[in-house]
């Protein structure tokens, strides 16, 4: 699916969950009015998960396709109207095209199918300029707030054979971007951390957009993964047998241990070296100069976090 003649730009920002995506989405949702200055629209999931992706969104991979022939018709239809009013970029952001959380649980791997499954969405933008944009994130922050996630929703207490799972399955972030890269080859992907933009919105936001604008809701912070107490007392209220057994460090919800964590952590550096040295051509990698983080924090923004200490991201 290359980009032919360009119209309006897409940015598809597809997540991941559980990399600031939420706040992100708060921010642009309230800077309306500095957007359209710009020329710039966001359509995020309030709106898009209200009707006009209805047929695009399955666990399973398995849609019906006339739903999905007239969820790209009517996606098609209201760019068409914003490109007409003299948009110039379209910012969508909907981390649930490359799969839900509770798909990556229940199969235990990183985005599997994610290729094939954001494809549909962007065919509903053809004839405009598209760009992919990723935020990943360090495996053990990142399964860890997944897991606290699924807490916090009614799922079950983690247990070794589920963290011995995390760590031995095949895919990481570098096999995603691969798998976007087949499914739309020709259509730009860009790749940032969670580690070293999180606290970073203003930066991010011009480094995808050109633009360089005054963000609205900076300071909030939006669903984080919340202290060990705070989850007991949760899973406590939710009766959720064990509570107390709840895996932590430091205060801090930590499934894995160090051994597992440093393998995870492993892991990911071999990811940030192959997006550093080019990612094979298939991801261009925006971490700024200045957004290396000598201590990533599980908010981004420079507060003490025992998940992360003495460990450096790799930014650029």
């Amino acid at each position: 699916m290359a980009n032919g003649d360009r119209g309006m730009e897409i940015l598809l920002h597809l997540g991941a969950h559980r990399t600031a995506t939420t706040t992100l989405q708060h921010m642009l949702g309230q800077s309306h009015v500095g957007l359209q200055g710009a020329g710039l629209a966001y359509w995020g999931p309030k709106r898009l998960r209200a009707g006009l992706f209805d047929g695009l969104y399955n666990s399973n991979d398995t849609l019906l396709p006339r739903k999905v022939d007239r969820a790209q018709a009517r996606i098609k239809l209201q760019a068409r109207g914003i490109a007409d009013q003299g948009t110039a970029l379209l910012f969508v952001s909907e981390e649930n095209m490359l799969g839900n959380m509770r798909r990556l649980l229940a199969r235990t791997q990183l985005y599997d199918g994610a290729g094939a499954r954001v494809a549909r969405f962007a065919q509903g933008f053809e004839g405009h300029g598209m760009t992919l944009g990723l935020s990943i994130r360090c495996y053990d922050a990142f399964w860890t707030s997944v897991i606290g996630w699924r807490l916090r929703h009614g799922g079950t207490l983690p247990d070794a054979a589920l963290c011995e799972r995390l760590i031995t399955q095949p895919r990481r972030w570098r096999h995603v971007i691969a798998d976007l890269a087949q499914a739309m080859p020709g259509i730009a992907i860009r790749v940032w951390t969670h580690e070293a933009m999180a606290g970073r919105p203003d930066q991010l936001i011009a480094q995808l957009t050109g633009a360089r604008l005054v963000m609205r809701g900076q300071d909030a912070w939006c669903n984080p993964t919340p202290h060990a107490a705070r989850m007991i007392e949760e899973c406590r209220d939710a009766d959720i047998e064990g509570a107390e057994m709840l895996p932590q460090r430091a205060g801090r919800f930590m499934p894995f241990s160090i051994h597992q964590r440093a393998i995870l952590r492993a892991q990911y550096q071999e990811d940030l070296d192959w997006l550093a040295t080019g990612a094979g051509g298939l991801a261009t990698y925006i971490d700024t100069a200045g957004a290396k983080t000598p201590c990533p924090t599980e908010q981004g923004r420079g507060r003490p976090d025992d998940q992360d200490d003495g460990w450096l991201a790799q930014a650029g």
